[in-house]
């Protein structure tokens, strides 16, 4: 007699495995087995087994507790994508300088779907890169003012997606209604800049602008985070677009493959 099947379709190996390297995050950087297990929905022997096969390979690393991080294989690998690698490279001096100038965390993001990757991220205050983080950090769109500049240069599906919501209110003054979202993102594209205060944290806020390719297409956002009384657009301006327009020229020059914001 064949035995009755499972309602729920089993998992390809792929999905386990990607399941598992989507356990750790900035706040769980090192796992035991029974931590993936839990947070990935895997038994803890097809964790075991998979996590062998990731640990050879060198994408995970055994830590001395007995636990697992990402390993340097995968970081090597991850840094190929053109459009993290290109942009970093050409954006990593201009946002040191920044940093000095303004005294402000400096910071490159892109658009991945909904959220913005943070590409690089120049800063000596805990606080900021806590509540923004370093390369890799995903945040919403709705809260940053690089998230709002690459939201106001997508295309209309991922804007009208975003505006649908549900979008999470993170202080009182984060923008949780569609319609003020759609007012704000017209804004920005009117002005040529994002300014948010409080929306991701109260007291911080942050200011943005567009970096565009050869074509003028909007491929990342370079911002300043810091305290809400000293981001002040007009004295801020001048010296972000400038670096904004470093940043374009070195694309123009290098004619990376980087793929267009608003895909």
């Amino acid at each position: 007699m064949t035995a009755p099947r499972s309602a729920a379709p089993e998992r390809s190996v792929v999905d386990r495995t990607l399941s598992i390297l989507g356990a750790f995050d900035k706040d769980n950087r090192t796992l035991t087995l029974s931590d993936i297990s839990r947070r990935s929905g895997l038994p803890v022997a097809t964790v075991h087994r998979i996590v062998n096969k990731l640990h050879g390979w060198g994408a995970l690393e055994r830590c001395a507790d007995g636990g697992y991080s990402i390993g340097l294989r995968l970081w090597e690998t991850a840094v190929l994508a053109p459009r993290s690698s290109a942009l970093a490279a050409a954006a990593q001096p201009h946002l040191v300088a920044l940093h000095g100038q303004t005294s402000l965390a400096t910071t490159l993001a892109i658009r991945d779907g909904g959220e913005s990757i943070c590409l690089s991220f120049v800063s000596n205050d805990a606080d900021a890169v806590a509540c923004y983080g370093g390369p890799g950090r995903r945040l919403p769109l709705h809260a940053t003012a690089v998230g709002l500049v690459l939201l106001a240069h997508a295309g209309d599906l991922v804007q009208k997606e975003v505006c649908s919501g549900p979008l999470r209110p993170y202080t009182r003054h984060t923008i949780t209604s569609g319609t003020l979202l759609k007012r704000c993102l017209a804004k920005v594209g009117r002005e040529g800049h994002a300014v948010v205060h409080g929306a991701l944290s109260e007291g911080r806020g942050g200011f943005a602008v567009p970096v565009r390719d050869g074509r003028g297409v909007v491929v990342a956002a370079v911002g300043v985070v810091g305290a809400v009384d000293v981001i002040r657009p007009a004295r801020l301006a001048p010296q972000v677009r400038a670096v904004a327009d470093a940043v374009s020229r070195c694309l123009r020059a290098d004619r990376p493959r980087v793929a267009e914001v608003g895909a």
